[in-house]
């Protein structure tokens, strides 16, 4: 690699580094409920986004990259989490045990009360709706971006966020009041 390229490589990784670390910690934070944990899988993300960088490849869509990568690694972390705690009930020679993650984690992260309200409203939705309606409203993904991330179509994406959010009003006591009953 050249000088030229390396600097170009180092500019665009600062710049997508600056622009969506915080967002990327946030999305694993909210998934693994442990702090240490989300910096690992951050820091994973954007380790492989240099890798990526280095061999070339061009970012034209850098958050949806970010945040599939960040979920694929969500994904790989509880996989490996379930096996060794699988492994763990075969016999009380096992030294470690590892505690499901908490489902209100503490978020160091300041945010106004209503928000938080909602962000903790959103964590108890079901699963197929959780990410879709956090990556809408929270990182202000368009469909067609969350679609990719989950492997779904931007349609597919959309469906989800209106369900979830049908889901968040009952949630979280925000209902849509009927309309009238007519007087026949």
């Amino acid at each position: 690699m050249s000088q030229t390229q390396h600097t170009t490589h180092t500019k665009t990784f600062e710049s997508l580094y600056s622009e969506y670390s915080d967002a990327i910690f946030r999305f694993c934070i909210l998934r693994v409920s442990d702090r240490d944990i989300a910096l690992d899988i951050t820091q994973e993300t954007f380790t492989r986004l240099w890798q990526s960088l280095g061999r070339g490849q061009e970012m034209t869509h850098a958050r949806s990259f970010l945040f599939t990568i960040a979920h694929r690694l969500i994904i790989d972390w509880y996989r490996k989490k379930k096996a060794v705690s699988l492994e763990g009930l075969s016999g009380p020679d096992d030294e470690e045990s590892f505690e499901p993650p908490q489902e209100n984690a503490k978020m160091d992260i300041e945010m106004e009360s209503e928000g938080r309200f909602l962000v903790q409203s959103i964590s108890k939705l079901s699963s197929s709706y959780r990410q879709p309606v956090y990556l809408r409203y929270v990182e202000g993904l368009s469909p067609g971006e969350i679609g990719e991330i989950l492997n779904i179509s931007a349609n597919a994406a959309s469906v989800r966020i209106n369900r979830g959010l049908e889901e968040l009003r009952r949630i979280s006591g925000y209902t849509i009041e009927e309309s009238e009953p007519s007087h026949i």
